[in-house]
């Protein structure tokens, strides 16, 4: 079978356009079926031992680098049960969150596909996933659901429900350039220090020109708001109802950490928004000593660094109380809610998300943390393969332990993109409101989408 779309067979594009032009979605192993000689009925064929074979669309997000591997564990499974055929196709890029969205509206989703931890809400309330619930209680020993992190788990709850089961997971920590430390004399950063350290040291390469206007900072930042949702929660903040019913960002634990933060930038931390060249990463070019990086960004980093620099990376700087300032997020797989055999889906997810799928899955590409805690040995001898830097890689999975589990709700996308208007350019601009003009009216506006979706 060819699972995937490829230079011999129709391209993804040209599947897209097809699809887009006639109004119909039509999946990868129906455009394939049509070219061959095939007298089943669609969906269906023949075990080994004659038996009726039901075939599953498996849909990732992964790029060419993980499709053998994600095939090896394919073909580990229809081995182990000939009675399943598995149609894989994977689709790089925002083509696939595009092709997810039209194919949900169509009804046409896939029977198994990746899902962000940012999406399980929103699909789950549009009723394109199947709640896992009463199969995971069914086959508890089998899942091991405690295996899986624990703020991944909660976060891929919906009405109380597991609607995904975790793949992969990702949090951040600081990137550093240890010549620029060692040339400044600067002490390298502790796992166990705090964002007023972070500050202290990042400074210490700040510098002005003769009209005061900053010329070097200490720290590439990003205003991600699923990151930053764990800085204010360990700043003591809350996000959210804990029905997420509505917004209450706007507290005094959270105006002190965006105040944090700003003050931080007005003294030379991080360059506010155009400050640094463009086109460029500060950080791999060796112009800013440190960066507020994930796990993911890892083997870019090796590729564009090369041997210009070593550098390693640090836990997350805990907040000013000590209070972790980790939010985790992450990728699952979801069953569609009209999987044409949710049986035969759930034992493809249960195979999919085993320890040992996941070790195969996770046994070349250095990118995010696995979902099972099981698998994480083998995560950390993979980074440390070949000794290339960073050497404290580990610090990824480590600080899961304590991470925070803010809730990402159905308005998820509404909420993002409000954010991006409103909080990102408070922390990158110099000029503009501060955070008691800016939280109360983003709160507002959050809670008039909650409103309106509830009308």
């Amino acid at each position: 079978m060819n699972r995937k779309m490829s230079s011999d067979g129709m391209s993804r594009r040209a599947f897209l356009q097809i699809s887009a032009a006639t109004g119909l979605l039509v999946s990868a192993s129906g455009v394939l079926a049509a070219c061959a000689p095939a007298a089943a009925p669609a969906g269906a064929g023949a075990a080994a031992d004659g038996a009726s074979q039901v075939t599953l669309r498996f849909v990732t997000n992964h790029g060419e680098a993980d499709v053998p591997l994600f095939e090896a564990v394919i073909d580990a499974f229809t081995q182990a049960h000939p009675e399943i055929a598995i149609d894989h196709l994977d689709i790089a890029g925002n083509e696939f969150y595009d092709t997810i969205n039209a194919q949900g509206v169509a009804q046409q989703l896939p029977d198994v596909w990746y899902t962000r931890t940012f999406d399980v809400p929103v699909y789950a309330n549009k009723g394109w996933t199947a709640s896992m619930q009463p199969l995971i209680d069914r086959d508890a020993a089998e899942v091991n659901v405690d295996d899986f992190w624990p703020a991944e788990v909660t976060q891929m709850r919906w009405n109380n429900d597991l609607y995904a089961l975790p793949y992969d997971f990702s949090n951040v920590g600081i990137y550093y350039n240890k010549k620029m430390f060692d040339d400044a004399g600067v002490a390298y950063p502790s796992d166990s220090w705090t964002w007023p350290d972070l500050v202290e040291t990042g400074l210490k390469f700040a510098q002005q020109d003769a009209n005061g206007q900053f010329t070097a900072w200490g720290l590439q930042l990003y205003n991600w708001d699923w990151v930053f949702h764990g800085l204010i929660m360990g700043w003591g903040g809350k996000i959210f109802t804990d029905d997420l019913s509505e917004c209450i960002i706007d507290s005094p634990e959270s105006r002190d950490c965006f105040k944090f933060f700003i003050e931080a930038r007005k003294q030379g931390l991080y360059p506010e928004a155009g400050a640094a060249p463009a086109g460029v990463d500060p950080f791999a070019s060796g112009l800013l000593p440190m960066a507020f990086q994930g796990s993911w960004a890892t083997t870019s980093m090796r590729a564009n660094i090369g041997d210009k620099f070593d550098f390693d990376c640090a836990a997350m700087p805990l907040s000013p109380t000590g209070n972790s300032c980790i939010n985790a997020a992450g990728g699952a797989w979801g069953i569609a809610s009209n999987a044409k055999d949710l049986e035969a889906a759930w034992t493809f997810v249960k195979f999919l998300t085993s320890t040992d799928s996941t070790n195969t899955l996770i046994s070349e590409p250095l990118r995010s943390v696995p979902g099972r805690q099981s698998s994480v040995p083998l995560w950390n001898e993979t980074a440390a393969a070949g000794g290339l830097p960073p050497s404290n890689v580990q610090v990824f999975p480590a600080q899961m332990a304590g991470a925070n589990a803010a809730p990402f709700p159905s308005y998820w996308r509404d909420y993002s993109n409000t954010w991006a208007n409103m909080i990102a350019p408070m922390i990158d601009v110099a000029t503009g409101d501060g955070p008691e003009v800016v939280l109360p009216a983003f709160q507002d506006e959050i809670n008039r989408i909650i409103s309106q979706m509830n009308a």
